[in-house]
């Protein structure tokens, strides 16, 4: 009997194997790199969304804010990283308020109005720096004077208040506000951050002097200038936002 010859399985080479491992390794080079960067892109993506939707947020509460202020109540503080303000409560058109040299009196009439009355409430008259809504001393104020109750009988209400006052002058629109003198608003940016009355409102802000004040002129109301640089991943947004303040003394 012959014996069979039996046929050798083939194998592969050193070059075939070589050659397989170059062309695996480009292989996971090109995958590795478009894996890297689409999640490159996908974070820096995100991180910009982030920023955005961060900025619009912050930016639209502050455009509410100011725009219910007090007229002129706006001041920087704190090396001007601080932007403070008044807000209205409820605004009136007055038909009598004692005004020099008139005698001083406790009582002024105002045209009726929607809310309701709080022991915590002042009115003030004609505005026209932060120095009359923020005086130095309360007793020094003759624009600002707490209220001890309100009269809600018919269209024209009367209010008592604390003390007999007498006030500075005339709004030429017969304008009266209603303010809480110590609720005020603040929004300040601290360690990279904006905070409102102390409430984390936007992260990631890396720039100073975020608020510009112009004052009102007879063409126009006062402004209020924002400019935010957002930075967060090697992304960078910037905002520069401004918001006229609409009410008038």
């Amino acid at each position: 009997m012959k014996q069979r010859m039996r046929k050798k399985s083939p194998g592969f080479s050193l070059i075939e194997l070589i050659v397989v491992i170059v062309i695996l390794g480009v292989l996971a080079t090109a995958i590795s790199s478009f894996i890297k960067f689409a999640t490159q892109i996908y974070s820096e993506t995100t991180a910009r969304d982030q920023l955005v939707s961060s900025a619009r947020f912050a930016i639209e509460r502050l455009n509410r804010d100011i725009r219910n202020a007090l007229p002129n109540s706006l001041r920087l503080t704190n090396s001007e990283q601080c932007l403070e303000f008044t807000p209205i409560i409820e605004s009136t058109i007055y038909t009598d308020i004692p005004v020099a040299p008139e005698v001083a009196k406790n009582k002024i009439s105002v045209i009726r109005f929607d809310k309701t009355f709080k022991s915590t409430w002042s009115v003030i008259v004609y505005p026209l720096t932060p120095n009359d809504v923020y005086p130095v001393a309360p007793s020094n104020s003759d624009k600002v004077h707490a209220v001890a109750s309100i009269d809600e009988t018919g269209d024209e209400w009367v209010i008592t208040l604390v003390a007999e006052v007498l006030f500075s002058e005339d709004s030429p629109t017969q304008r009266l506000y209603f303010i809480n003198e110590s609720e005020t608003v603040e929004y300040c940016l601290q360690n990279n951050s904006l905070l409102r009355n102390g409430i984390l409102m936007a992260e990631d802000i890396y720039n100073t002097s975020p608020f510009e004040i112009l004052a009102a002129t007879l063409q126009r109301n006062a402004m209020v200038q924002m400019h935010f640089r957002f930075e967060k991943n090697n992304e960078t947004v910037t905002f520069n936002n401004e918001i006229q303040v609409l009410n008038v003394p």
